[in-house]
């Protein structure tokens, strides 16, 4: 992607950004009982309709293989699209394939394609205030509310009626936390808190990515701000902290022995790079917040392959499709979160990526 197209890209998307009014909320007083309750007011309560749901499912199948394929845009880790297109391709010979970005650059490239009259892909699935990217995008005719969509399980009311979100389904929590290098941190100093890291000893031994590449990144240091307040960021910035340019490279940095902790990272971030023999650990504070991952609809109209597209969303948020989807250590189905998020997880609020340059000014980067 070339400066112009990137330049002209940024302006989109902060006019997108401008027109959702999204507005600076604080949790530092706020009591929160349990996590996800944003949004749930607002989602349309599904009437539940198996029969109607079998029907709308058998259909869906027959357009979806006349089809035979669709393109969708992730913004996870590619252990995760991969073993998730396989098993959907082998359980309805429909060719699912993936194109990764980072939540920034995914947002880029959909946003430049469809003001230029391009849909390229029939799906997204993404974090970093999705709902807002979703809801802006819907106006501009650019996507169709998943509500909408004439999604099987949600017409059943199997989908969790908490993870509908409108104008997007909620199928992936990832709580953030910190991981560490095995070799270099043992035992007492294994850190269990966010303020444990400030710890002087730690000086030019923490890495962490560039928050301005994903808004799932804002998120993260938002809640520590509201939190511990500008102090622990100056504490923090005494710290040294060594910025990469995205999650994983500073993953295999610290594999590598280039430090001592990475903050923040999700578990499926550092788990193939752990499988690969890199010496690393992970732990999650009890307050937390987390990427949530979104399926967005292209609109049909605008889709190539709308038909397939819907197939694999239903498959992603079905218990079968979401098990499979989450099957990494640390991750848990929709369906199956039960107690292990955080003791404190706090859901992301819409609009916090409007604090982007609040955030970069308090990592002193700029």
């Amino acid at each position: 992607m070339n400066s112009s197209t990137i330049r002209s890209t940024m302006h989109v998307l902060a006019s997108m950004l401008l027109a959702a009014g999204a507005t600076s909320m604080s949790w530092a007083d706020e009591a929160r009982p349990a996590p996800m309750l944003l949004a749930q007011a607002t989602a349309k309560p599904p009437v539940a309709n198996p029969q109607a749901a079998a029907a709308a499912l058998d259909a869906l199948i027959k357009a979806a293989k006349a089809e035979g394929e669709l393109t969708y845009y992730t913004a996870q880790t590619e252990n995760v699209p991969r073993r998730v297109s396989a098993a959907f391709q082998a359980k309805y010979g429909i060719n699912a394939k993936f194109v990764r970005f980072n939540s920034i650059l995914l947002q880029q490239r959909y946003a430049t394609d469809a003001d230029a009259g391009n849909f390229s892909t029939d799906m997204i699935i993404n974090s970093g205030d999705a709902v807002t990217y979703a809801t802006n995008g819907i106006k501009k005719g650019w996507f169709e509310p998943v509500v909408d969509a004439g999604i099987p399980v949600m017409i059943s009311g199997e989908f969790p009626a908490r993870f509908n979100r409108n104008v997007t389904a909620l199928i992936q929590i990832s709580p953030w936390g910190i991981i560490y290098n095995t070799d270099k941190v043992k035992g007492a100093d294994i850190p269990k808190d966010w303020t444990d890291l400030l710890n002087p000893k730690w000086k030019g031994q923490i890495l962490y990515a560039d928050p301005r590449s994903s808004d799932a990144y804002i998120d993260h240091w938002a809640l520590l701000f509201d939190k511990y307040g500008e102090s622990f960021f100056a504490k923090l910035r005494e710290q040294n902290m060594r910025m990469y340019a995205s999650g994983v490279p500073a993953t295999q940095a610290l594999g590598a022995g280039e430090g001592s902790f990475q903050l923040p990272v999700v578990p499926p971030q550092y788990q193939g790079i752990k499988d690969k023999g890199a010496p690393l650990g992970m732990v999650v504070p009890d307050m937390a917040v987390g990427v949530e991952q979104h399926v967005t609809l292209t609109a049909r109209a605008k889709s190539k392959y709308p038909n397939a597209a819907r197939l694999f969303a239903n498959y992603v948020m079905s218990p079968e499709g979401n098990k499979v989807f989450n099957d990494d250590p640390g991750q848990a189905p929709i369906y199956a979160l039960g107690n292990s998020l955080p003791k404190d997880y706090r859901s992301p609020i819409p609009g916090t990526a409007s604090r982007k340059a609040e955030i970069v000014k308090l990592l002193g980067l700029q």
